[in-house]
Formats: structure tokens, C-alpha cells, sequence
């Protein structure tokens, strides 16, 4: 109701805004483009990510998690369209670990983002004597990197770029790696959608700095489409 107000450029902006949030909703809802009754339905593409997931487990690539709890009715913001499933943000990827830098890298700090673009286009090359103390999770081409700390600023993309020296990105992150093949920019389109931001809103801490904790953000709920749906929303 305020955007009444002012110049109609500001107005047309406001409505292009508006439109695109429209637009974003309506993609990871399942309302954008036809379903194909044909796909994979969902849930045997998360027992395929479970047993991935074993298998590195076993194999001593990943930590045992904490189990899940149970996605309560009241949590879920939205119903479904058929063949897509509610999944724990937790429970679709995997992250790369942490290390200390011992030579030379390319680190990918909140400053490296570009919000509007959801593109990086600023990083580093800092040498390991250099290096700040926040400098410590792998990332690979594929992972998607959500900025923890003010989060209203949307510091969101996908590692998509091979970069010399190896990437390191900031711990103001949370690490996620689709498993199977998932598009991560699906994952980071819906980490910026109005229902994903109301979530976070609900349990961010901090007033002039708000900020969420990776507990936080991987316990929170993300619609798993098929994954050719996934490719043809992206």
C-alpha cells in the first residue's frame, strides 16, 4: 500500500520486484511450468540421496549427522504439486569438510558476492600467512553458499566457476552440495523465495545483525521436485 507514494519510476520498480518475487514463488511451488507425470517421482530420488549418503558414510568422506526429526504438518508452508517431497535441508547434500590454508587460495568471503546477480564476482587470492580466521570450507563447482549473517541480504550463490588457486570460502557460510546430480541453482532460487526468507525470519537472533546458525538453516524445510523438474524450473 505504501508504494503509492513517489516518483512512477519507484512505483515501476517496486512492481518489477513484486513481479519477479511473484514469479520465484510460483517456480518452487510447482506453478510455473507443467508437470510431467513421466518424471521420477521425488521420493525415489531422496532413497537415492539416502543411500548415497550411506555410501559416504561408510566410506569415511562425510560425518555421521544427527537424525532428522520428523516434518511436523505445521511446519510445511505449502502443499506439494504430486510426485514432489518436503525434505530437510540437511538431508539433500553433503558439505566438503574445513581445512586450514597452507598455500595460496581464492576466498570467497560475503563481500565476494554479488546479491542482485547471485553471482560471484569479486574474489581473493590471499596467501596462507594472510589468510583470516573465517577462511576454512571447501567448496566445489556445484556447491550452493548461504550467508548466515544478515541474511536479508541474500548472499547466495552457486560455485560454478573452476578457480586457481583451490576455493576457500568463509565461515559466515552454510556448505550445501545437492547430491545426485540436483541443480544447485534450484536450491539457491529457493533460498531466496519469500517462503524461504519468512523461515529464516522466524529464527534468526540479533536485532542490528541478525544471523542464523548452520543448525538452523540445514533444519529447515526445502521442496524436492523431480529432478528433471528441478532442470526445467532452473
Amino acid at each position: 500500500a505504501s508504494a503509492g507514494r513517489g516518483s512512477s519510476d519507484k512505483q515501476t520498480a517496486y512492481g518489477i520486484k513484486k513481479l519477479r518475487e511473484l514469479i520465484l514463488e510460483l517456480a518452487v511451488r510447482g506453478k510455473l511450468v507443467p508437470q510431467d507425470p513421466n518424471d521420477e517421482p521425488a521420493s525415489v530420488l531422496l532413497e537415492k540421496i539416502d543411500k548415497e549418503k550411506h555410501n559416504l558414510l561408510e566410506s569415511g568422506e562425510i560425518k555421521k549427522q544427527v537424525p532428522s526429526t520428523e516434518i511436523e504438518d505445521s511446519e510445511v508452508p505449502f502443499f506439494l504439486p504430486k510426485g514432489w517431497e518436503w525434505s530437510r535441508i540437511g538431508n539433500i547434500g553433503r558439505d566438503w569438510g574445513q581445512k586450514t590454508p597452507i598455500s595460496d587460495f581464492t576466498y570467497i568471503d560475503v563481500s565476494s558476492i554479488n546479491n542482485i546477480l547471485g553471482l560471484i564476482t569479486n574474489p581473493e587470492i590471499i596467501s596462507a600467512s594472510n589468510a583470516p580466521s573465517r577462511a576454512r570450507k571447501i567448496v566445489k563447482i556445484g556447491t550452493v553458499i548461504y550467508s548466515t549473517v544478515r541474511p536479508y541480504l541474500k548472499n547466495i550463490c552457486v560455485i560454478e566457476n573452476e578457480y586457481l588457486p583451490e576455493p576457500i570460502a568463509s565461515t559466515a557460510f552454510a556448505i550445501l552440495h545437492p547430491l545426485q546430480n540436483m541443480p544447485g541453482r534450484f536450491f539457491a532460487m529457493y533460498f531466496r523465495s519469500p517462503t524461504f526468507v519468512a523461515y529464516v525470519e522466524s529464527v534468526q537472533n540479533g536485532i542490528a545483525y541478525p544471523a542464523i546458525n548452520d543448525k538452523q538453516f540445514f533444519n529447515g524445510l526445502v521442496p524436492v521436485p523431480p529432478l528433471n523438474e528441478q532442470h526445467r524450473i532452473v
